[in-house]
């Protein structure tokens, strides 16, 4: 059959419009299928950069809360309070459940783990790297950030011979400095087996390391300084006890009897440590008065006993301008109140009076009571117990006189058992 021209024509129009709508077609689909793949990884990008911000916010948060922690925390907080805070951020910000912060001793110079997450009381407890042992300590030697894509065949991984296993592969290690000075690394494992860390994690952990570095640093520092202060103030109070023969030991004897009512009350720990201060300083006062009066054999005159009650305005004088004994200073200062209202500077009542103080008053009275004076001879242990009680709820307070009574009490039952004594030996029973 012979196609006349027409008939070509219409076919050719046919094929070529058939053509152009298959070309088309797969264009539109090429394009709607970039457009789903290029939202997609719109979408993607979104979710990555709101987790970074997210990451930055939570670094951010954490940096202030470190910062704030020891600021404000300084000479209140244990250094152990201190790093454990440090790798509980460390391990939110990286969302791992295990990880460690090494501190470089100066006794020993090794590094030994100050507080971890995730890790075997056995492993803490003995593992200790020397400076260029394993990658820690390759870290606190170069004071640059290591990152291990596999833990398990980087050879630069060593446990020292320490059964410390991490549950993946992605391992950091960056080390905390303060300017040419290694002060230990932080260690953190990836807890989520297909989540690998990456080049960001290595600085946002970097960045919290300086931080955390610049805080213990501050606080070390801050020890050192309580450290001296507390070395003056002990030597004016020893000093104070060496003009006052009758007096000798006193403050020493004082501060013993305050750590054990504080623990036997079951107080914080740092409260305990201010109470053993105020114990140790509460007479620091008397350095202002005339030694006259101080020694004086008789009666003392009223003109003479107004001078004796400003002692412990002298002593919350002298303290009160040290920053870490500023908790101390109001026990001081409060520390010859009576509980009924009839003490003094001010005539506080009850639980107006710091428990500080009060704990001192009974210390300073049985202590009192217990030694030598100018114008009497020592009194028993039997009858200064028996005054305390006498005395509860009137210039003691109560408790603090039956958690006294009893340490004294289990204190003596002990010499009788050392000794083979009689119960009740020592006048307490």
């Amino acid at each position: 059959m012979i196609l006349n021209t027409g008939e070509i024509s219409l076919g050719l129009l046919i094929v070529t419009f058939i053509t152009i709508w298959v070309f088309m077609r797969r264009e539109k689909t090429l394009s709607h299928r970039r457009e789903k793949e290029y939202i997609q990884r719109l979408k993607d990008t979104q979710a990555q950069l709101h987790e970074y911000i997210a990451d930055l916010d939570s670094l951010i948060v954490m940096l202030v809360g470190i910062h704030e922690f020891g600021m404000t925390a300084t000479g209140v907080i244990s250094k152990e309070e201190l790093t454990r805070l440090i790798i509980d951020s460390a391990c939110r910000l990286m969302r791992s459940d295990t990880g460690s912060l090494m501190l470089l001793s100066r006794d020993t110079n090794e590094l030994v783990i100050a507080a971890s997450r995730g890790l075997p009381p056995e492993v803490v407890s003995t593992t200790r790297l020397k400076p260029g042992e394993g990658i820690a300590g390759r870290v606190a030697q170069s004071g640059k950030a290591i990152f291990v894509e596999d833990i398990e065949t980087d050879v630069r991984f060593m446990t020292s011979g320490n059964s410390m296993r991490y549950p993946s592969r992605s391992f950091i290690c960056v080390p905390l400095r303060m300017k040419e000075r290694t002060l230990g690394v932080l260690n953190i494992s990836s807890s989520d087996p297909v989540r690998q860390f990456e080049e960001r994690d290595v600085r946002l952990l970097t960045i919290l390391a300086d931080q955390a570095a610049i805080t213990l640093e501050n606080m070390e520092l801050y020890g050192n300084l309580q450290h001296f202060y507390l070395e003056m103030v002990q030597t004016l109070a020893r000093a104070i006890d060496a003009k006052d023969s009758y007096t000798h030991d006193h403050a020493d004897r004082a501060r013993s009897f305050a750590r054990m009512i504080g623990r036997k009350l079951r107080l914080p720990g740092i409260m305990i440590q201010h109470i053993e201060y105020a114990a140790l300083m509460h007479d620091i006062g008397k350095i202002g008065i005339d030694e006259n009066i101080l020694h004086k054999p008789g009666k003392l005159t009223p003109e003479e006993v107004a001078v004796i009650r400003k002692h412990p305005a002298i002593g919350n004088r002298i303290i009160a301008p040290v920053a870490f004994l500023s908790p101390v200073a109001p026990m001081v200062l409060y520390h010859q109140e009576w509980y009924n209202g009839q003490g003094y500077p001010e005539g506080l009542v009850g639980e107006e009076i710091p428990l500080g103080a009060r704990i001192v008053a009974v210390i300073d009275a049985y202590d009192a009571m217990t030694s030598d004076r100018p114008y009497r001879k020592a009194l028993s242990r039997h009858i200064a117990l028996a005054e305390l009680k006498k005395c509860a709820g009137t210039q003691f307070d109560p408790k603090v006189v039956n958690a006294f009574v009893e340490i004294l009490s289990d204190e003596a039952r002990a010499m009788d058992a050392q000794t083979g004594g009689q119960p009740g030996e020592y006048g307490l029973n």
